[in-house]
């Protein structure tokens, strides 16, 4: 029987009975949306508490040795206040992944980063991994897609709140989720033209929300060849929420691994209409998930839902408390 003061088992009933949780990005859209989801996870499974900590982290901080980091001040972040005592930290980014290394090698919290941050996956307490990136190790959670902060309970807020504006719409409702230009490659005009041919002729209310990718002039063309279409372009409340709840089915641009995993855990089912037509990665990933029933290709119709939600936030916070709980 464990000691009353062993530390060990002290830390450990801490981390059972209600951690401190920091979600830590830096400040980017969809690294705060994957911090703060798995946090938000975390936390559920825990019982803990959780904050969010977006940070502008300048980029040359993220090749600085490791020692400078260790050097630091307990809690102290370049360029910003001291950090909030926590137990466990996670970090999404490149940018900050120094930092979350830094935390786990000297003992201040746990330390779990998203995605490959080029730094070892040992060096952390555990990483979650799209597994279309092919990382591996023994602390290493493979993902199918992104995590992220889609629950029940959310879509559920969302539909209240945007209710006024999407009950009285005919159905079905189809909410198109579009992306726009990456770093490798822009969206030619006549992509735009396309989506809207294959979104007019298709039966329903639409409802499009354009990302910050997009581009206004994207968006006024849109616009104009879609004149029923509800089209959000950024002004105003955010109807993200109430757009994914409300829809009877969804359409989603191949161009964001994150917008398609977020798409994909709704009980809507999903089309992923080819933008940009990418290959590499992010269509071994759109393949993955067509295999799991979790979209379909766009095929000029409705999309049908061959399988259940995804659920792979929940899973991966649920492996990453048994990983931490095991190294404890």
């Amino acid at each position: 029987m464990a000691k009353e003061n062993d530390p060990i088992t002290a830390k450990r009933d801490i981390f059972l009975a209600s951690p401190r949780i920091i979600a830590l990005s830096d400040g980017r859209a969809g690294n705060m949306a994957m911090a703060e989801g798995l946090a938000q996870a975390v936390a559920r499974q825990t019982r803990g508490t959780w904050n969010a900590l977006p940070m502008a982290v300048p980029r040359l901080s993220s090749a600085l040795p490791p020692r400078f980091w260790s050097m630091m001040p307990a809690g102290v972040v370049p360029g910003q206040t001291t950090l909030p005592d926590a137990d466990i930290v996670i970090g999404a980014g490149r940018r900050v992944a120094p930092l979350v290394e830094m935390l786990e090698r000297t003992g201040r919290a746990r330390g779990v980063q998203i995605l490959d941050s080029g730094i070892p996956p040992a060096r952390f307490a555990a990483v979650i991994a799209p597994a279309h990136d092919g990382l591996s190790g023994p602390n290493v959670i493979a993902t199918l897609g992104s995590v992220h902060r889609i629950t029940p309970e959310w879509l559920a807020q969302g539909r209240q709140e945007w209710r006024d504006t999407f009950a009285p719409l005919p159905a079905p409702r189809i909410a198109v989720l579009l992306g726009g230009a990456t770093k490798r490659q822009a969206v030619a005009p006549e992509r735009i033209d396309a989506l809207a041919a294959d979104l007019a002729a298709l039966q329903g209310s639409l409802l499009v929300t354009a990302s910050r990718r997009t581009g206004a002039g994207h968006v006024a063309r849109l616009r104009a060849a879609l004149p029923g279409a509800w089209i959000w372009d950024g002004g105003g409340p955010n109807p993200y929420a109430g757009l994914l709840a409300w829809a009877d089915a969804v359409i989603v641009s191949d161009d964001s691994v994150n917008m398609i995993s977020e798409a994909a855990s709704t009980p809507a089912p999903v089309a992923v209409w080819p933008l940009l037509q990418e290959s590499g990665k992010i269509a071994t990933f759109r393949q993955a998930l067509y295999d799991a029933g979790g979209a379909e290709p766009f095929a000029g119709r409705l999309p049908v839902r061959p399988g259940s939600p995804l659920a792979e936030t929940e899973r991966a916070a649920r492996e990453t408390v048994a990983l931490l709980e095991r190294r404890l």
